[in-house]
């Protein structure tokens, strides 16, 4: 059955009846991190298209307040009316706010403007039992206690659904522009690094097989073109992670250092990858379970790790790779907060791994 609640009460009404019921539940925001996790089979969806009210923007003190149905796309046109954007988010307007944190979904801009945990300073969100909740402060001295926005960002919807968040905002730069330069993998790697050391606070620097994009942000007269590279678009592809059909997208984190020698392993394999250079993400397109294995193998080898951010159910059967360490610590909070486990359980990452 689809569920569209219009207010948290409802949403929370709905929770409360599922776990007396026993029902398990899907959430859904705007869909575009849906193909995580292993897949399952829910009793019903929750859509939280419902929330999507501005709560509160303060201008002046960065801030925006937010449904978690409210979409990405919605916040930066309100944002941009005042000269300030988010730039944490990913460039994928569609996307809700709830859904964007919940995936830990950032964008390329994380190089210069950190992760998008960073943003969110204030959350509510509805446990799997029914109880609204809220962490963190609308402002940054009034935050004390559990930091629940840091345990909220990237909990896949496993520990409740985000209802309302409060987002830190960042004014818009004087100019944007992206670069491009194109050559052999290994001098595009090179270049990359040579350009980490000497740009001052590059925006992204991101390497793909025989290509390196470069985005900087700031005056227009210190926003120019870096030696031997050109006026470019934003890539486009894998690094928004939208897989073509019947194939799927998989994200590596490895240490920021490792990034360089995992890209060349990559070229060398023929795989198409997307290297957020100094901070460590690296997204790969794949096509069968071998090549998730595969990447994964890479990544651990550089003490790293890897997950299927998107893919058809054949590439999802082990999305998430060896249970965490600390997984024990992970399913008692998962119980505090859904006791009865009703709450997206192929998105759990500590769950035991089951036959799909």
């Amino acid at each position: 059955m689809d569920l569209t609640p219009a207010d948290r009460d409802e949403l929370a009404g709905m929770l409360r009846a599922a776990t007396a019921d026993g029902r398990v539940l899907d959430i859904r925001g705007g869909g575009l991190h849906s193909r995580r996790g292993r897949p399952f089979a829910a009793d019903d969806l929750i859509h939280v298209g419902g929330l999507d009210r501005v709560v509160d923007y303060v201008p002046e003190d960065m801030t925006i307040t937010v449904e978690g149905g409210v979409t990405v796309g919605e916040v930066l046109r309100l944002a941009g009316e005042r000269g300030q954007g988010w730039p944490q988010a990913p460039s994928q307007p569609g996307a809700t706010v709830g859904g964007v944190l919940a995936a830990a979904a950032g964008g390329r801009r994380r190089l210069r403007f950190g992760p998008v945990r960073d943003s969110l300073l204030e959350v509510v969100v509805a446990t799997g039992d029914g109880r609204i909740v809220k962490g963190g402060g609308r402002t940054v001295k009034s935050v004390t206690g559990y930091d629940l926005p840091r345990l909220l960002t990237g909990s896949l919807g496993t520990l409740g659904v985000i209802v309302q968040a409060t987002l830190r905002l960042w004014p818009l730069p004087m100019a944007e522009r992206w670069f491009a330069a194109h050559g052999a993998s290994d001098d595009m790697l090179a270049l990359a690094g040579d350009l980490l050391g000497r740009l001052h606070r590059p925006t992204a620097v991101i390497a793909g097989p025989g290509s390196l994009h470069v985005c900087l942000t700031g005056v227009p007269d210190d926003v120019v073109a870096p030696a031997g590279m050109h006026d470019a678009d934003e890539p486009t592809g894998v690094g928004t992670h939208a897989a073509a059909p019947g194939g799927g997208v998989v994200e590596a984190g490895v240490p920021p250092a490792a990034l360089p020698d995992l890209a060349r392993r990559l070229a060398a394999d023929g795989r198409g990858y997307e290297a957020w250079m100094g901070t460590g993400i690296c997204r790969v397109a794949v096509s069968a379970p071998e090549d998730v294995h595969a990447v994964r193998d890479l990544a651990m080898l550089h003490h790293g790790h890897a997950q299927v951010i998107d893919g058809d159910d054949a590439l999802r059967t082990d999305p998430f790779g060896p249970v965490p360490a600390g997984a024990d610590i992970m399913r008692r909070i998962r119980a505090s907060f859904d006791p009865a486990g009703i709450l997206c359980p192929g998105r759990f990452a500590a769950a035991e791994a089951v036959p799909a």
